[in-house]
């Protein structure tokens, strides 16, 4: 459902004000500070579940997200802000994220932030759900607040498909938008692995390890071989090491691997596109190798079966 405001259908003395209760209700409870005699502002919004993408159009102005905004707030989302023209910046836990058309930075809605723009800009926003970043980034509240370039590597690829997803909304169905989102998610966290060692401080290092690690799991979930001493040795580090940077998270290496395998069989028994493939066969390709250990482990992380949950988000009933 596509939502499209402006701030051009108020009074002038009344759009800042206007604006405020626009963001709040969009995204999250902010402070917005501008200059009342001459703001402007257009917001277009399209929601599908628990997804939602925005553009936002704007003049100068600076945002923030307060504790006392966050004690009486509920909201418990990560952001995404794609910058698409003029400048901003991203500040939170210490950090300061700069940028320039194509960058793109993540932020938690959980704790104070700050978003700057001292000229007319415009953005894509994602609100992604806590699970969805966090099934993904270990270690999400290291990587916040984070400038990932949009002009190389796996960045451009990832802000290149946020944009192309954004374009392309009203001819994408809903079915198919929660497996995009799911892709993009996947790419900015293989971005964030990709660009953030060089700008880690030294006590972050074994974030960093453990976010390509994750990246590195994510791309060999189907292998069978995916064992703590294979992962080690692709990554130049002792078993004994990689153990250690997992324990930091309140994880192991082994049940993250299971963790992401189920994650990812979810999202594949919801792909109409994967509807000709058995429950045994999606296990098998996600790195299962006995059904009835998969079927166990689903219904004990998601309450239902594999067979339940595809009969629930596809039109097709399998035999």
């Amino acid at each position: 459902m596509f939502e499209h405001l402006s701030t051009d259908t108020v009074r002038q003395k009344e759009r800042l004000r206007y604006w405020r209760d626009l963001v709040c209700d969009t995204f999250v409870e902010l402070d917005c500070e501008s200059q009342p005699d001459n703001f402007s502002g257009e917001l277009r919004t399209v929601a599908v579940g628990d997804i939602q993408i925005s553009t936002v159009a704007s003049v100068a102005q600076r945002v923030r997200r307060t504790r006392t905004r966050i004690a009486g707030s509920s909201r418990d989302t990560f952001l995404l802000s794609l910058q698409l023209r003029g400048s901003g910046a991203v500040s939170q836990d210490s950090r300061t994220a700069l940028l320039s058309p194509g960058d793109f930075a993540l932020y938690d809605c959980t704790r104070p932030y700050e978003l700057r723009f001292d000229q007319s800009f415009s953005q894509v926003v994602l609100r992604l759900p806590r699970e969805t970043v966090t099934g993904r980034l270990i270690d999400s509240h290291q990587l916040t607040a984070r400038r990932i370039d949009g002009k190389r590597g796996v960045g451009l690829l990832a802000s290149s498909f946020i944009r192309q997803l954004h374009e392309q909304l009203d001819n994408v169905d809903d079915l198919s938008l929660g497996r995009l989102q799911a892709n993009a998610v996947d790419l900015m966290a293989t971005a964030l692995a990709e660009q953030t060692g060089g700008a880690a401080r030294p006590n972050e290092g074994q974030a960093i390890i453990r976010q390509r690690v994750c990246a590195y799991i994510d791309r060999n979930l189907g292998d069978h071989r995916l064992t703590c001493e294979g992962i080690a040795a692709a990554h130049g580090i002792s078993q004994r090491y990689l153990r250690k940077v997992f324990e930091a998270s309140s994880t192991t290496v082994s049940d993250w691997i299971w963790s992401r395998r189920l994650e990812q069989a979810k999202r594949d028994l919801a792909d109409p596109l994967l509807a000709h493939v058995s429950v045994t066969g999606i296990a098998f390709d996600v790195g299962f190798k006995d059904a009835a250990h998969f079927s166990r482990a689903f219904r004990s992380r998601f309450d239902m079966s594999p067979r339940e949950w595809r009969n629930s988000t596809l039109s097709y009933k399998p035999s």
